[in-house]
Protein backbone atom coordinates (compact mmCIF):
# COMPACT_ATOMS: atom_id res chain seq x y z
CA UNK A 1 0.00 0.00 0.00
CA UNK A 2 1.13 3.34 -0.82
CA UNK A 3 3.23 2.29 -3.61
CA UNK A 4 3.30 3.62 -7.01
CA UNK A 5 3.46 0.41 -9.36
CA UNK A 6 5.17 1.64 -12.42
CA UNK A 7 6.59 4.78 -13.67
CA UNK A 8 3.99 7.54 -14.96
CA UNK A 9 4.56 11.24 -14.65
CA UNK A 10 5.61 12.75 -11.47
CA UNK A 11 6.56 9.20 -10.31
CA UNK A 12 10.18 8.46 -12.35
CA UNK A 13 11.37 6.91 -9.63
CA UNK A 14 10.41 4.83 -6.18
CA UNK A 15 7.96 2.34 -8.33
CA UNK A 16 7.65 -1.15 -7.65
CA UNK A 17 8.80 -1.35 -11.44
CA UNK A 18 12.37 0.34 -10.58
CA UNK A 19 12.25 -2.22 -7.82
CA UNK A 20 12.21 -5.35 -9.74
CA UNK A 21 14.54 -4.09 -12.16
CA UNK A 22 17.13 -3.49 -9.97
CA UNK A 23 16.84 -6.74 -8.53
CA UNK A 24 15.43 -8.59 -11.77
CA UNK A 25 17.30 -8.06 -15.03
CA UNK A 26 15.61 -10.22 -16.98
CA UNK A 27 11.90 -9.38 -16.90
CA UNK A 28 9.50 -10.01 -19.57
CA UNK A 29 9.09 -7.67 -22.41
CA UNK A 30 11.98 -5.09 -20.49
CA UNK A 31 13.41 -3.71 -23.74
CA UNK A 32 11.72 -0.64 -24.48
CA UNK A 33 8.15 -1.43 -22.60
CA UNK A 34 6.85 0.70 -19.58
CA UNK A 35 5.65 -2.16 -17.39
CA UNK A 36 8.18 -4.55 -17.77
CA UNK A 37 6.87 -7.52 -16.04
CA UNK A 38 3.63 -6.68 -14.61
CA UNK A 39 0.66 -8.10 -15.98
CA UNK A 40 -1.98 -6.31 -13.44
CA UNK A 41 -2.18 -3.74 -11.49
CA UNK A 42 -3.88 -2.30 -8.30
CA UNK A 43 -4.50 1.28 -7.09
CA UNK A 44 -1.59 3.13 -5.32
CA UNK A 45 -3.62 3.29 -1.91
CA UNK A 46 -4.74 -0.54 -2.23
CA UNK A 47 -2.54 -3.58 -0.52
CA UNK A 48 -2.61 -6.82 -2.33
CA UNK A 49 -1.12 -9.07 -4.31
CA UNK A 50 0.45 -8.41 -7.94
CA UNK A 51 1.28 -10.57 -10.50
CA UNK A 52 4.88 -10.37 -12.03
CA UNK A 53 6.30 -12.33 -14.81
CA UNK A 54 9.63 -12.97 -15.36
CA UNK A 55 9.32 -14.22 -19.20
CA UNK A 56 7.24 -12.92 -22.45
CA UNK A 57 5.92 -16.31 -22.22
CA UNK A 58 4.56 -16.58 -18.64
CA UNK A 59 3.53 -12.62 -19.34
CA UNK A 60 1.34 -13.69 -22.55
CA UNK A 61 -0.11 -16.53 -20.84
CA UNK A 62 -1.34 -14.58 -17.33
CA UNK A 63 -2.27 -12.05 -19.60
CA UNK A 64 -4.63 -13.90 -21.58
CA UNK A 65 -6.16 -15.35 -18.22
CA UNK A 66 -7.19 -12.13 -17.12
CA UNK A 67 -8.76 -11.18 -20.57
CA UNK A 68 -10.59 -14.29 -20.80
CA UNK A 69 -11.81 -13.81 -16.67
CA UNK A 70 -10.41 -17.05 -16.39
CA UNK A 71 -8.41 -15.62 -12.99
CA UNK A 72 -10.54 -15.74 -9.57
CA UNK A 73 -9.91 -12.81 -8.13
CA UNK A 74 -11.06 -11.73 -4.79
CA UNK A 75 -10.65 -8.77 -2.44
CA UNK A 76 -11.58 -7.92 0.87
CA UNK A 77 -12.45 -4.51 1.74
CA UNK A 78 -14.19 -2.55 4.40
CA UNK A 79 -17.45 -0.60 3.69
CA UNK A 80 -18.75 2.00 5.66
CA UNK A 81 -22.46 0.90 6.71
CA UNK A 82 -24.58 -1.90 7.60
CA UNK A 83 -25.03 -3.62 4.38
CA UNK A 84 -28.92 -4.59 3.88
CA UNK A 85 -28.16 -8.14 2.11
CA UNK A 86 -25.79 -10.38 2.60
CA UNK A 87 -24.71 -10.44 -0.83
CA UNK A 88 -25.34 -8.71 -4.25
CA UNK A 89 -23.75 -8.00 -7.45
CA UNK A 90 -23.25 -4.58 -8.71
CA UNK A 91 -23.47 -3.48 -11.93
CA UNK A 92 -22.91 -0.12 -13.68
CA UNK A 93 -20.73 1.27 -16.64
CA UNK A 94 -17.87 3.16 -14.76
CA UNK A 95 -15.79 5.52 -16.76
CA UNK A 96 -14.27 8.82 -15.52
CA UNK A 97 -16.26 11.43 -14.18
CA UNK A 98 -16.33 14.90 -15.87
CA UNK A 99 -16.22 16.87 -13.24
CA UNK A 100 -12.72 15.36 -11.55
CA UNK A 101 -10.10 13.76 -13.26
CA UNK A 102 -8.80 11.93 -10.66
CA UNK A 103 -12.48 10.06 -9.80
CA UNK A 104 -14.48 7.95 -11.67
CA UNK A 105 -18.41 7.32 -11.54
CA UNK A 106 -21.13 4.91 -12.23
CA UNK A 107 -22.86 5.64 -15.20
CA UNK A 108 -26.55 4.38 -14.81
CA UNK A 109 -27.81 4.96 -18.41
CA UNK A 110 -25.03 3.53 -20.05
CA UNK A 111 -24.53 6.15 -21.81
CA UNK A 112 -20.89 6.26 -20.83
CA UNK A 113 -17.90 4.10 -19.74
CA UNK A 114 -17.37 0.57 -19.72
CA UNK A 115 -18.94 -2.12 -18.55
CA UNK A 116 -18.43 -3.71 -14.73
CA UNK A 117 -19.63 -6.14 -12.84
CA UNK A 118 -18.68 -6.37 -8.86
CA UNK A 119 -20.44 -9.39 -6.54
CA UNK A 120 -20.02 -8.67 -3.31
CA UNK A 121 -20.66 -11.24 0.08
CA UNK A 122 -20.59 -9.76 3.37
CA UNK A 123 -17.83 -11.36 5.75
CA UNK A 124 -18.57 -9.84 9.21
CA UNK A 125 -20.90 -7.42 10.45
CA UNK A 126 -19.06 -4.70 12.55
CA UNK A 127 -21.80 -1.86 13.44
CA UNK A 128 -21.04 1.01 11.68
CA UNK A 129 -18.81 -0.63 9.20
CA UNK A 130 -19.37 -3.95 7.19
CA UNK A 131 -16.04 -6.37 6.19
CA UNK A 132 -16.86 -7.73 2.29
CA UNK A 133 -15.36 -10.04 -0.18
CA UNK A 134 -15.59 -8.88 -3.45
CA UNK A 135 -15.29 -11.08 -6.82
CA UNK A 136 -14.64 -8.57 -9.69
CA UNK A 137 -15.86 -9.86 -13.15
CA UNK A 138 -14.35 -7.48 -14.82
CA UNK A 139 -11.24 -5.39 -14.33
CA UNK A 140 -11.94 -2.02 -14.55
CA UNK A 141 -10.13 1.33 -12.48
CA UNK A 142 -11.22 2.11 -9.63
CA UNK A 143 -14.40 -0.84 -9.74
CA UNK A 144 -14.56 -1.26 -5.92
CA UNK A 145 -14.19 1.81 -4.89
CA UNK A 146 -16.51 3.24 -7.32
CA UNK A 147 -19.50 0.39 -7.10
CA UNK A 148 -19.24 0.44 -3.04
CA UNK A 149 -19.65 4.02 -3.28
CA UNK A 150 -22.22 4.18 -5.53
CA UNK A 151 -24.48 1.90 -3.80
CA UNK A 152 -24.17 4.08 -0.46
CA UNK A 153 -21.32 1.73 1.14
CA UNK A 154 -17.99 3.84 0.83
CA UNK A 155 -14.70 1.90 1.09
CA UNK A 156 -13.43 2.95 4.69
CA UNK A 157 -11.11 5.67 4.73
CA UNK A 158 -11.20 5.81 1.33
CA UNK A 159 -10.45 10.34 0.71
CA UNK A 160 -10.98 9.91 -2.91
CA UNK A 161 -14.93 8.51 -2.61
CA UNK A 162 -15.78 9.88 0.23
CA UNK A 163 -15.04 7.22 2.91
CA UNK A 164 -12.73 9.20 4.66
CA UNK A 165 -15.08 10.84 6.20
CA UNK A 166 -17.27 9.54 9.59
CA UNK A 167 -20.35 8.33 7.76
CA UNK A 168 -22.04 6.23 10.51
CA UNK A 169 -21.97 6.46 14.45
CA UNK A 170 -21.28 9.52 16.49
CA UNK A 171 -18.90 12.08 15.96
CA UNK A 172 -17.28 11.91 19.23
CA UNK A 173 -14.06 12.61 20.23
CA UNK A 174 -13.05 9.31 21.21
CA UNK A 175 -14.62 7.74 18.33
CA UNK A 176 -13.34 10.42 15.85
CA UNK A 177 -9.78 9.55 17.25
CA UNK A 178 -10.45 5.74 16.34
CA UNK A 179 -12.11 6.60 12.86
CA UNK A 180 -8.45 8.91 12.28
Amino acid sequence: RGMVVHPAPGHASGTLVNGLMHHCTDLSGINGVARPGIVHRIDKDTSGTLIVSKTDEAQIHLAKQFFDHSIDRRYVAIVWGDMEQDEGTVIGNIGRDPNDRLRFKVFKDGSAGKHAVTHYKVQERLGYVTVIECKLETGRTHQIRVHMNHIGHPLFNDDRYGGDRVLKGVLYSKYKQFID
